[in-house]
């Protein structure tokens, strides 16, 4: 519990930190947001897991947590197996304090299902990231939509 106070605080500070420097981003980030990306946009799910830790909490819209790096395989999978999609991720923000480091930002994401119509989602993004094998990893993934939810569907 105190380690978790800990990297919690640190996390604050640094983000206080790099607020009052000014939004600025970290070159070696931003290139895991670049390769993120292009793993989403190649509908490669093993690829896009890969960035993540074996221990890593993906939290999208409207679903439960998706724990670990199988299961968060699993969920990119099946949502490219409905139809590819071209993510671009735009980093605000970013900081890096030794071990640890998060970066902020906005992503748009166009979406052509096999089946209904393609659609275009807008948002933000924050990812908290740690270094794993000498590599930056996503542990935590949290983003959500600029967009009003669409009605209920008809029954």
């Amino acid at each position: 519990m105190t380690r978790i106070a800990a990297v919690t605080s640190m996390l604050l500070l640094s983000v206080v930190a790099a607020s009052a420097q000014g939004s600025k981003t970290d070159p070696t980030l931003s290139k895991v947001a670049a390769d993120f990306s292009a793993a989403v946009t190649a509908n490669d799910a093993a690829k896009t897991a890969a960035h993540y830790t074996a221990d890593a909490t993906f939290m999208p819209p409207n679903e439960p947590a998706v724990q670990g790096r199988s299961n968060i395989q699993a969920w990119f999978q099946k949502h490219m197996d409905a139809g590819p999609a071209t993510l671009k991720l735009e980093p605000r923000e970013s900081h890096i304090s030794g071990d640890l480091a998060f970066e902020a930002g906005t992503y748009t994401l166009d979406i052509k299902p096999k089946e209904g119509q393609a659609m275009t989602d807008k948002g933000k993004y924050i990812v908290v990231l740690r270094k794993e094998g000498g590599a930056w990893k996503i542990s935590n993934d949290v983003f959500n939509s600029d967009l009003p939810p669409a009605p209920p569907a008809k029954q």
